[in-house]
């Protein structure tokens, strides 16, 4: 599944900032991409007595990383290619990066809005501004990978 690039970098992979979970065919951010992005939730975890920080933390970078593919998903009935394109395309890496930093940081501002009975609460359980990064044209492809069309 792997597609190397003509700068030497083989897709999908993993950094500091952005995991690939073979097993699950997903990026998920790491607890370093927060801390870079200014959001140090280890910080805010130790401030209060809670479950472990570990395991909040995975919790909130996997729910994330679920919300957000989940939306990709019900953009189009080929999730497989959808998939396929988010491993494979350079220039999709980022953009999968900065709506899961988005996403994070509107869960950690207003809560999970899809965890309610109010079915238009649950309507906004994608951040905008997600949205919106995941809108942008992807140079390899000449489309959004939101995009639904033939």
């Amino acid at each position: 599944m792997a597609n190397k690039t003509n700068n030497g970098a083989v897709y999908p992979y993993s950094d500091e900032r952005m995991a690939w979970d073979g097993e699950r065919k997903r990026y998920f951010l790491t607890e370093e991409a927060l801390v870079e992005s200014g959001t140090d939730l280890r910080a805010m975890l130790s401030a209060n007595d809670t479950v472990g920080a570990d395991f909040v933390i995975r919790r909130v970078l996997t729910h994330a990383t679920a919300q957000i593919y989940n939306y990709i998903h019900s953009t189009s009935v080929n999730n497989e290619r959808q998939d396929n394109w988010i491993a494979k395309v350079p220039s999709l890496r980022p953009i999968i990066y900065n709506a899961l930093l988005n996403q994070v940081e509107y869960l950690l501002s207003v809560g999970d809005p899809t965890r309610t009975l109010n079915r238009d609460n649950r309507a906004m359980g994608v951040d905008e501004n997600a949205k919106a990064i995941l809108d942008t044209v992807i140079p390899e492809l000449g489309i959004p990978i939101t995009y639904s069309g033939v």
